[in-house]
């Protein structure tokens, strides 16, 4: 079968980590675990936030390279050296999160018992199964591009004249701002070091507010939906705006039942693209965004109706919003003025030292001293 290793390959072991949504499992990913996935066409955001875990494996229950559409996100769990079985069925979705998982070639063991089979992809099986999906983008981007308008004529007024925008209550006139989105995963040492030194305005959108506040990047503004956030982290925000494009009211009862001060936001946009308005419209000098869309598959893999409005508001905020994958190579340590005066400090020291060590400069010293402590009286 095609995308399955030729010959039998040493068992892959691990505890299996199973969650409802792909923010939930990242939160509690570790190295050496068995991620289990429900994702048709994996994208390469998902799949990036996946490897950053190093997990001994990642299993999907559907498809990842469907060969509709040409996803990279298989490409790069192997990239990055993640064994990827494929296509494992929905039954590997009931596995119970915990149990010790053996994987042998594309089956999937518990206890010895096999409880689904797929495919381990190989990275040639990928390359091949994007090729042939190529094909077609064109007509991808064609009902991508269609997307976008409809979504700009809908919401015009909120894109262009930031009608029905919520009001920041925290001044991000020019200030940084750090967006950090379920996808985002844990953040790199770029982003630490950027909040660390710029001491940005953090906002979380969603459950990327508990994922900030983890990584000890705690969020002022929370957008999204807050029904799964930690209350500690609700509490601990400046301005909570509670906000579900579907109109759900999960989060806003969550928010009445703990009593938390709180705004609503009523708009048919992605609470990301909602964080990037209100930042924009606020005058911040740089939005980052840790977890974003970072190029035209990004935006085209998603067959999502929120796609179409992601891209607009980057066109919207263009020159402004900046893709935290990218922060390590734009970004510039900035040393303070007491790290720049230590250092000074203990070079000089250091050649003080060097000097004293040879006999001619010593001995200039001694005389120089001497003369100088004799005028002096």
């Amino acid at each position: 079968m095609s995308g399955m290793t030729a010959q039998t390959t040493s068992a892959l072991t691990g505890p299996a980590r199973v969650a409802p949504t792909t923010a939930a499992l990242l939160r509690r990913l570790r190295p050496g675990d068995v991620a289990i996935i429900d994702a048709l066409d994996l994208d390469s955001r998902t799949a990036r936030a996946l490897a950053a875990h190093r997990p001994a494996a990642v299993v999907n229950a559907r498809a990842s390279v469907s060969g509709r559409f040409p996803s990279t996100g298989a490409r790069t769990l192997l990239e990055a050296g993640i064994p990827l079985i494929d296509a494992a069925g929905h039954d590997v979705l009931g596995v119970r999160d915990g149990a010790a998982v053996e994987i042998v070639d594309g089956t999937v063991r518990i206890d010895g018992a096999d409880v689904a089979t797929g495919m381990r992809l190989t990275r040639e099986a990928a390359e091949d199964r994007m090729r042939e999906a190529a094909s077609d983008l064109h007509v991808h981007v064609a009902s991508f591009t269609a997307n976008a308008l409809a979504v700009l004529e809908r919401d015009a007024d909120l894109l262009l004249d930031g009608v029905g925008l919520p009001s920041l209550r925290v001044p991000v006139l020019g200030r940084a701002v750090v967006i950090v989105t379920p996808r985002a995963g844990e953040p790199d040492r770029a982003l630490r070091r950027f909040v660390r030194e710029r001491r940005p305005i953090v906002i979380g959108v969603g459950e990327g507010a508990d994922i900030a506040r983890a990584a000890g990047i705690s969020p002022r503004i929370i957008v999204g939906d807050v029904e799964a956030l930690g209350e500690e982290t609700l509490r601990r925000a400046t301005q909570v705006i509670v906000h579900d494009p579907e109109g759900a009211e999960a989060g806003l009862a969550r928010a009445q039942a703990i009593g938390l001060t709180h705004d609503v936001a009523d708009a048919s946009l992605a609470s990301e693209d909602l964080a990037v308005l209100a930042a924009y419209a606020g005058g911040a000098s740089v939005i980052v965004v840790a977890g974003g869309r970072e190029g035209l598959l990004d935006f085209v893999e998603d067959r999502s109706t929120t796609a179409g409005a992601a891209l607009l508001t980057r066109l919207r905020a263009a020159g402004v919003v900046v893709d935290g994958a990218v922060l390590p190579h734009v970004y510039r340590h900035r040393y303070s003025g007491w790290t720049v005066g230590t250092a000074l400090t203990l070079a000089t020291g250091a050649l003080g030292l060097a000097l004293w060590g040879t006999p001619e400069v010593r001995d200039a010293l001694v005389d120089g001293w001497s003369w100088l402590t004799g005028l002096l009286g």
